[in-house]
């Protein structure tokens, strides 16, 4: 049911990738790319870690966070260092005198990120907080929900000429995110919804797509596609 709620609500998301993809100055652009997601990869394990302080609390008395705890706990060790990867990618576009992003991981820590990435973040750390951990799996069912395909990123790379180096963490999450998707479905599946909890799965990622269209379409900008864009996906 989540899954479809997502694809019913994801066109307008995806309308703004596939315009991005398609830019013609798109070698040139990539770099923002991998900062705006960047920006929002940074506070990842943090907010899990959130996510499984919150649950371990409610676990004794509530099923559905003793699941998410669960879940949390495996799943947290798989995320660390992601941030790491792609400010590894980002300097490596530097390197290659294909980004002006900035020369050194300083640098880019010192750029001011993009707000709807602040805004995306903040808001779901109110969900979990205040509302119920669960919240962090309607945000990641979005955000791990539609890597780009392995031989699409390289048709990318070839079509711009960036070095390959650059394309280092989305071509791991190409490997890694079904396989999470498919476990996190699993762990949905398993827990005990009542229809509140199952509202929350769904106002989280509809707002998730809603903050995702806002970054992506920063992005895409008004320029003419070159190109169709084939399989874009965040």
């Amino acid at each position: 049911m989540l899954r479809h709620k997502i694809a019913l609500a994801s066109g307008g998301m995806f309308d703004a990738l596939d315009r991005f993809w398609g830019r013609r100055d798109l070698a040139s652009k990539y770099p923002e790319l991998l900062f705006h997601i960047y920006s929002a990869v940074r506070a990842s394990v943090p907010l899990m870690e959130t996510a499984l302080r919150r649950a371990t609390e409610l676990a004794a008395s509530d099923p559905v966070a003793a699941g998410v705890a669960e879940y949390l706990a495996h799943h947290i060790p798989e995320e660390l260092h992601h941030d790491e990867w792609l400010l590894d990618d980002i300097l490596a576009l530097s390197a290659s005198g294909k980004s002006a992003l900035g020369a050194s991981r300083e640098a880019v820590l010192r750029r001011l990120p993009p707000a709807s990435a602040a805004a995306m973040v903040g808001s779901l750390y109110y969900w979990v907080i205040h509302i119920h951990p669960l919240a962090f799996l309607g945000y990641a069912a979005v955000i791990e929900g539609h890597p780009p395909s392995e031989t699409y990123l390289e048709e990318v790379q070839r079509r711009t000429g960036l070095p390959p180096e650059g394309f280092r963490t989305y071509l791991k999450h190409a490997r890694l995110d079904p396989h999470h998707s498919r476990e996190m479905d699993e762990v949905i599946d398993r827990l005990p919804l009542t229809p509140d909890h199952t509202s929350l799965l769904g106002v989280v990622a509809f707002q998730t797509i809603h903050h995702l269209t806002a970054l992506f379409e920063g992005l895409a900008g008004t320029a003419s596609p070159a190109t169709p864009a084939i399989e874009a996906k965040p």
